[in-house]
């Protein structure tokens, strides 16, 4: 059996048993990062943009096929890309990685923790099993491949960067979001202590927090209500910034040292906020949700008072249409990650 060929745990969707070429040993001049869900969205992203810049990147991911079409996509960039399976979730599939890299890398240089997955419900309503697959994703599989890589990353003669992918959702916890909030809150407080500890080898640590970007990231969501889906689904078909977008600000912070990436003033301003006037914010915040759950669970009239309502149709159709009814319409939280 090749060593990549990739195993999963029981229950877990299997990826494809691929066998990954040879490949001869990359130049030590050119420059080498690693990308966790690479085959779409900000992961696809941010590996066309280094490639753009003459990186070699490893385009990581479960689905091989997404990782090859991504690799197609970096076409006539100075850079190069190889697909490369892996669930993030599965400490020998991070080992293999390691070994990869340890066989035909002269270094890694920047190691980008990206792949998510996102859910919504209350504490008590999300089901266990959807704790333990947000949890098992958006921070153990962070924590495997800082665990499995740091000493590479500190073994690098350059410079090198981590990269850690959170949420604003992280920074500003919300309701109906409690695993994917605890989840990327997680991964900022382990960015922190990585970036005290890795300084003094000469690690760069960054965390991102985007809100709201067009990805596929709700394809796979959990949802605990329909309306939770359309409200994300809403808010990510109007968001302003692009997986484009968000890959500069990502690498422009990563080489600036920069340890805390927002994306957009609106998001700096709320993260400021609610630093500084911490319970102002929490008490905002309820008031908001209790109003919002109040009108979700309104119900609506009696059938029979319904029916007494009912007046005939009028034999000629008014030529002014009446004014519709206002109705407050329920803004459930839901994640973006990537909505990163």
């Amino acid at each position: 059996m090749s060593p990549f060929t990739l195993k999963t745990n029981p229950g877990c969707v299997p990826a494809p048993s691929i066998e990954i070429p040879a490949v001869a040993l990359m130049p030590s001049s050119q420059r080498f990062a690693l990308i966790t869900g690479a085959g779409s969205g900000l992961g696809r992203a941010l590996a066309l943009r280094l490639a753009r810049d003459g990186w070699h990147v490893g385009l990581a991911d479960r689905d091989l096929d997404a990782a090859g079409e991504t690799k197609a996509l970096l076409g006539d960039a100075s850079g190069s890309g190889e697909p490369l399976p892996l669930d993030v979730n599965e400490v020998v599939a991070w080992q293999r990685i390691d070994a990869h890299i340890g066989a035909r890398w002269p270094a890694l240089d920047l190691l980008v923790n990206n792949a998510g997955v996102c859910a919504s419900g209350e504490v008590g309503a999300t089901p266990v099993a959807d704790w333990d697959w947000v949890l098992g994703t958006n921070l153990r599989g962070v924590m495997l491949g800082c665990h499995t890589l740091v000493d590479r990353l500190k073994a690098n003669p350059r410079r090198s960067h981590l990269l850690n992918v959170s949420s604003l959702a992280g920074l500003l916890a919300a309701p109906r979001m409690s695993a994917y909030c605890a989840s990327k809150a997680a991964v900022v407080a382990l960015s922190e202590t990585l970036y005290i500890e890795l300084r003094p080898h000469n690690v760069g640590v960054s965390v991102i927090c985007p809100w709201f970007i067009q990805t596929n990231l709700l394809e796979s969501g959990r949802f605990e209500r329909p309306s939770h889906r359309e409200f994300a689904a809403s808010k990510m078909k109007s968001a302003r910034t692009t997986p484009e977008r968000f890959a500069d600000l990502a690498v422009r912070g990563v080489f600036r040292n920069k340890f805390l990436i927002t994306v957009g003033w609106k998001s700096s301003l709320a993260v400021q906020f609610k630093s500084t006037f911490r319970q102002t914010y929490l008490n905002l915040a309820a008031r908001l949700a209790a109003r919002d759950a109040a009108v979700e669970s309104e119900p609506g009239p009696p059938v029979s008072e319904q029916a007494t309502d009912l007046k005939p149709a009028p034999d000629v159709a008014p030529t002014t249409a009446p004014e519709p009814a206002a109705s407050a319409t329920p803004r459930p939280p839901a994640c973006g990650d990537e909505a990163a």
